[in-house]
């Protein structure tokens, strides 16, 4: 997947490469066309981002059962390389998370009881990306751009809900029992993600160097944000518990990357 992922984004870069290549040519003799100043190399940026995001499960018997809402604000900082072509970074913080379900156990006054396991995952990362920005030139007081390039996050806080559903053989009856929300789990979490980043969107000139700027960016994780083990299963896919009443574990690490939509709002000096 990721790497079909990567030969897709080649495409569209090739694609949008060639289309701004050949609209370059075209607005370059268009006395209409309105240019950046050829003097400017550098701009600052403020962005909010609210998101739509989800943990993508890779291990068997783990499956994505949710999305959450989430946002990212913080500053950007673009460099022109000439007047259609930008390299973009900055620092955000981003609030995202998502919803994972797999088969467990649950601690059931001192003793281990199979259990359906539904985590609800919050987390919250320091992002910095290296985005390439491919341009038109302005046409009226709008710029259409596409983007794509390599985010990188840093984990800063991560919270969880876990939700345990499992059979009471004392009571003969199947019991719902949801924790609290844990202070932190940032032991169960990888510290660093990285996404692959791939969007478009339009930048109005309000006035000078003043632009707003509306996009849309899809964010496709491809390192493992989990950092628990997997428990092992029978025959029939239930979760094996040893003759001491202790759960037995898988010797891999459960998987799940994170992936997230976002909509870019944001203003440039």
């Amino acid at each position: 997947m990721i790497q079909k992922t990567k030969v897709l984004t080649l495409i569209v870069f090739g694609l949008l490469f060639f289309n701004l290549s050949a609209q370059e040519e075209e607005f370059s003799n268009d006395p209409a066309a309105k240019l950046p100043d050829d003097n400017r190399k550098f701009r600052i940026g403020l962005q909010f981002s609210p998101n739509i995001s989800w943990l993508k499960a890779n291990t068997a018997g783990y499956e994505s059962d949710g999305t959450k809402f989430g946002f990212s604000y913080g500053l950007s900082f673009e460099y022109f390389m000439s007047k259609n072509y930008l390299v973009s970074t900055g620092v955000s913080i981003l609030k995202s998370g998502g919803v994972i379900s797999y088969k467990g156990v649950v601690d059931h006054q001192s003793f281990f009881l199979p259990s359906d396991v539904e985590v609800d995952y919050s987390l919250s990362y320091v992002e910095i990306p290296i985005i390439l920005k491919l341009r038109t030139n302005e046409i009226g007081y709008i710029t259409y751009f596409g983007q794509f390039g390599l985010q990188t996050g840093f984990n800063i806080k991560a919270n969880s809900n876990t939700t345990y559903t499992y059979f009471q053989p004392q009571l003969n009856t199947t019991l719902t029992n949801k924790l609290p929300s844990t202070s932190s789990v940032k032991d169960e979490i990888n510290f660093i993600n990285m996404s692959l980043a791939i969007g478009a969107g339009i930048e109005y000139n309000i006035s000078g160097n003043t632009s707003l700027m509306l996009g849309l960016t899809f964010y496709n994780g491809f390192i493992n944000q989990l950092d628990t083990k997997v428990n092992a299963l029978d025959t029939n896919g239930d979760v094996l518990i040893d003759n001491f009443g202790n759960p037995v574990y898988s010797e891999k690490d459960a998987s799940a990357n994170l992936n997230y939509i976002a909509l870019n709002i944001g203003i440039f000096f």
